[in-house]
């Protein structure tokens, strides 16, 4: 028996499938993607095949905590280590600010 059915009409009426995202670098996400895309077929961030794919980290899946390797197109994989960066850079910047002026809530002078 044959099926007239392309693989990407197979594909395209499975419902997106929840994951926890832990990148390579930077906290975890919580996504949904596609079977492509946990199965390292296609790029994490937007689903493309037709490009050089690179490993972006690990996705486990909420139905039985399975771990997969996820890949990422360069593009994206340059973009989510930038945002990673940008995160920590703005969290240490006010973490700085948030710091008492001195010892017991007192202010520095400049000597």
């Amino acid at each position: 028996m044959t099926s007239d059915l392309t693989t990407h009409q197979l594909t395209a009426a499975r419902p997106p499938i929840p994951i926890d995202y832990h990148p390579i670098d930077g906290p975890a996400q919580q996504l949904l993607v596609s079977g492509e895309q946990l199965h390292a077929d296609a790029c994490l961030y937007c689903g493309t095949d037709q490009q050089q794919l690179h490993t972006a980290g690990h996705a486990y899946t909420h139905s039985g905590g399975l771990a997969w390797v996820v890949v990422a197109c360069a593009a994206h994989l340059a973009l989510g280590r930038a945002e990673v960066q940008a995160a920590q850079a703005a969290h240490a910047a006010h973490a700085g600010a948030a710091e008492p002026p001195g010892p017991a809530g007192e202010a520095v002078r400049a000597g």
